[in-house]
């Protein structure tokens, strides 16, 4: 079974016959997301996923990074894209990390949206 907690699917993926605790959707974690421990943040997943099903626009813009740079790498592409939190104060409680709480944003649109939440002042300091 996958190790990502909403995933479903019970094929395994195997590289040289060796099974690995992923999906074959989740196991591309590393061709897309740029950051290798992916693993420790489920969230990226998510990302993962929407990649694979061919979603890679900004839910609130619809900045597509596949358009606008074609001739870069997955990567690279997938780097100018943040999951986001859409109900911050459930960021870190397990029963609230899922598909449900996330959606893919561009760079300024999360940054515009952490702004106006106030997401981006560290909470030893928020009032």
């Amino acid at each position: 079974m996958c190790r990502v907690k909403w995933c479903n699917k019970e094929d395994r993926f195997y590289k040289n016959g060796n099974p690995k605790s992923l999906c074959s959707v989740h196991i591309q974690y590393k061709e897309i997301c740029q950051n290798a421990v992916a693993l420790e943040r489920e969230y990226l997943m998510y990302k993962v996923e929407q990649w694979v099903n061919g979603k890679h626009q900004c839910e609130r813009c619809g900045y597509d990074p596949v358009k606008t740079y074609p001739n870069e790498e997955v990567k690279a592409q997938s780097g100018t894209l943040d999951v986001d939190h859409i109900k911050a104060e459930n960021k870190h409680i397990f029963e609230h990390e899922t598909p449900k709480n996330y959606q893919l944003l561009c760079k300024n649109c999360h940054s515009i949206k952490g702004h106006n939440k106030g997401d981006n002042i560290r909470k030893d300091y928020q009032k």
